[in-house]
């Protein structure tokens, strides 16, 4: 069954604190991200858990690789605390625009052309700086196209 295209990323306060956590704390001159993890419902993805980059993940002012093991571990716990799904990934672009560069494009295609991981699309969360500050955008990614989405952020949690 394919779902319906998506038109709102809602992060919880549980995800958004987790993200805005790390931006706080992380090397602004390398980007830095996570998994999203939560539900597709209408028209809607709900992301319950986002992930920290974990210890060995890559960055660097262009790039950024989640370290997998930590990813993984995530995935298992929220699968069993709520049945979250993987659904995307959030990371920054210290150096440019919230938007999907060419290598994040190539990304969300390999993960959309992978039969094993079963996406009908993609989301993901991009953030940048500007002007002293973090903006994000949410994108869905499609085989056939990349759409900016409404994100909607609940205050973060502590």
């Amino acid at each position: 069954m394919t779902q319906q295209p998506v038109t709102t990323v809602h992060l919880t306060a549980q995800a958004t604190s987790v993200i805005t956590t790390e931006l706080r704390t992380a090397d602004h001159t390398t980007e830095t991200g996570g998994i999203l993890l939560g539900h597709h419902t209408h028209d809607t993805v709900t992301i319950h858990h986002a992930g920290a980059p974990g210890p060995d993940a890559v960055r660097t002012p262009t790039y950024f690789l989640r370290d997998l093991a930590h990813a993984q571990a995530l995935a298992d716990r929220a699968f069993t605390a709520d049945g979250s799904v993987w659904v995307g990934e959030w990371h920054t672009h210290p150096t440019s625009r919230p938007v999907p560069s060419a290598r994040d494009i190539a990304t969300y295609r390999q993960l959309l052309d992978d039969p094993e991981l079963g996406f009908h699309s993609v989301i993901a969360v991009i953030l940048a700086r500007s002007e002293r500050r973090w903006v994000g955008a949410a994108w869905t990614a499609r085989h056939d196209r990349i759409t900016p989405v409404q994100l909607r952020l609940d205050d973060p949690v502590g």
